[in-house]
């Protein structure tokens, strides 16, 4: 019989994939506030995608929407890590499902409407999935 999986190893992993999505969204946030273009050197395109209408909603980049967000996840992470308490954890994919399919709007409208590739907000779109598909089995694992 196995034994069911920690949750530890699996909020660590949690940690590590949100501080890389905080890290990309900390990044495209700041190129927006100083003015500068994202450097995209895989593919062409963060420009088009970070001058789009779709780059913001009203004054907020879309952005600085995935600083909160990182920063609320990795907060949450780290409360379980200090207290074990499983609500710090339960609560999850109410965020990172809805940030899950928020991500997917956005790469459709990347895709199919401004037709340009950025890879930074490819790299967001994969940590958010992460971290909604971790959540959801840490939710069955407290």
């Amino acid at each position: 019989m196995s034994q069911p999986s920690s949750p530890l190893k699996w909020v660590i992993a949690f940690i590590v994939i949100a501080f890389i999505g905080f890290a990309d969204a900390m990044y495209l946030t700041a190129s927006h506030y100083v003015g500068a273009l994202p450097t995209c050197t895989i593919v062409a395109g963060c420009d088009e995608v970070a001058l789009s209408e779709y780059s913001t909603i009203g004054p907020v980049p879309v952005a600085l929407l995935g600083v909160l967000f990182y920063a609320v996840m990795l907060v949450a992470a780290f409360i379980w890590v200090d207290v074990r308490k499983a609500t710090a954890l339960r609560y999850l994919p109410f965020l990172t499902v809805p940030a899950f399919l928020f991500s997917a709007w956005l790469v459709y409208l990347m895709i199919f409407v401004i037709e340009a590739i950025c890879v930074y907000c490819f790299v967001s779109a994969g940590t958010t999935t992460l971290l909604m598909l971790i959540s959801l089995y840490l939710r069955r694992l407290v």
